[in-house]
């Protein structure tokens, strides 16, 4: 469905000539809704008398007509309402009353400033009769849209594309639309639309990142998300004339196969000298500190840390360490990530002040993770955008790599299946005391295990 042009050109008085039409003499204003507006105003035709036979004057008319049509037009989409003629033209007649031409709010700052001023000073004594200012002012032009209430809207301007689909095929289109949906409003929120930046594009794209790594997302996955809601934005940008600027909101946002299938790890100069760094992480929830604290230093998936308890902690043992497993409500990736880290430098700080876990955060990783990208972002500590908090495990696996780690406890403090290397597991795999001599070979802060 191709959108409605409102004419604002040179040609605008001779555009608009189709739509005068001579009858017995008289002069009719006659136009034809619109597609785009059928569903708003289900009348085949407008036909307004203009009350004259002079043709000079029927042009003066026809473009004071057309303005008033096309408005209220324009103010059934806003208002999501269906044609109401009643309300039509006590508007239009009010305005016409006291001498104006009605016009929405948001267009008030267009037209001239002496009839500007005429308006308001004519509201002087009714500014509290509601409908008389709206025929003046214009009504309420706020422009308000959650993206859950944009994509109700944008099925319905869709409909002409479900028509060759069968039924499962429609139920799947449908379905990968609200997902993409409920994908943003669960790590951003229900946002005017008007309101939605690049930035949460960002955010969400951190949150897919990590599921790539975590769960083996494929990027064109992730991709697809992105074009389902670039899609919806502009079907509503274009069916009700927004003036949004889709293609800044989503901005360097698509996934690339390279920059994906292997992300990029923080320096460890950076680690030490920026990332953690006190002066640069000011004004930081003081828990997620301790959290980035203890990922940095221990490698742990972000979930896996922020659902430890006090008796997964243990601090008075003499090889202070955490222990990763399943509990009630909650499971590990695989049976490979159930595993016991050491604490040293960073993270054994990070426990002594969080003993118990770090509550504010339990369960609510994606909440933690978009807080904590966007302030990296926003403090200038993420040196390109596939930095991500994320990043920090990659770091870990690195410096296990840089100091020769043998595999086998690679696996064993990243969590990962040792059988994938394509070797055998014989054994128990390394003592408490050996990982802890490996965790102080590699650590970041200098401090005692």
């Amino acid at each position: 469905m191709l959108p409605c042009n409102v004419y604002h050109n040179e040609n605008h008085e001779v555009n608009q000539m189709k739509y005068l039409t001579l009858r017995n003499g008289w002069y009719i204003y006659n136009r034809r809704v619109p597609n785009c507006y059928k569903e708003f105003d289900t009348r085949q035709r407008i036909r307004i008398a203009l009350n004259t036979k002079c043709e000079k004057v029927a042009m003066k008319q026809l473009l004071i007509v057309n303005d008033e049509v096309e408005n209220y037009w324009k103010l059934l989409v806003k208002e999501q309402e269906t044609h109401s003629i009643d309300k039509y033209k006590r508007l239009v007649t009010t305005a016409k009353q006291l001498g104006f031409t009605y016009v929405p709010s948001s267009k008030l700052t267009e037209i001239p400033w002496e009839d500007f001023l005429s308006r308001f000073l004519s509201l002087k004594n009714h500014i509290h009769q509601k409908e008389l200012v709206q025929a003046i002012a214009g009504t309420d032009d706020q422009r308000q849209l959650p993206l859950s209430e944009a994509l109700e809207r944008f099925w319905r301007y869709s409909k002409p594309l479900l028509i060759t689909k069968t039924p499962n095929q429609q139920r799947i289109w449908k379905n990968s639309r609200k997902k993409a949906v409920n994908n943003f409003i669960k790590q951003v929120g229900d946002k005017n639309i008007f309101e939605i930046t690049n930035l949460d594009m960002i955010a969400l794209r951190d949150w897919w990142l990590e599921r790539v790594q975590t769960d083996n997302i494929k990027p064109d996955t992730v991709n697809k998300d992105f074009t389902h809601l670039k899609g919806i934005l502009e079907t509503v940008n274009t069916h009700e004339q927004l003036d949004m600027d889709i293609d800044v909101i989503f901005k360097n946002i698509y996934l690339k196969e390279d920059n994906v299938s292997t992300r990029l790890p923080f320096e460890t100069d950076f680690i030490i000298n920026e990332l953690l760094n006190e002066n640069n992480l000011k004004g930081i929830e003081d828990e997620a500190k301790y959290i980035l604290y203890a990922m940095a230093e221990t490698g742990a998936r972000p979930i896996e840390l922020l659902n430890l308890y006090g008796d997964d902690i243990f601090l008075n043992e003499d090889i202070p360490h955490i222990h990763i497993r399943p509990r009630k409500g909650y499971s590990l990736k695989t049976k490979d990530s159930q595993r016991k880290i050491p604490l040293v430098g960073y993270a054994l700080k990070a426990f002594r002040k969080y003993p118990n876990g770090f509550s504010r955060y339990r369960d609510k990783s994606s909440q933690f993770s978009h807080y904590i990208n966007a302030f990296l972002l926003e403090n200038k500590l993420r040196p390109t955008l596939d930095h991500t908090l994320y990043s920090l495990r990659h770091s870990f696996q690195d410096r296990l790599t840089e100091h020769e780690i043998p595999d086998r406890i690679q696996c064993q403090l990243m969590g990962h299946s040792f059988k994938a290397k394509g070797r055998i597991a014989y054994g128990k795999g390394a003592s408490l005391k050996h990982l802890c001599e490996v965790m102080r070979r590699i650590k970041l802060l200098n401090n005692n295990c």
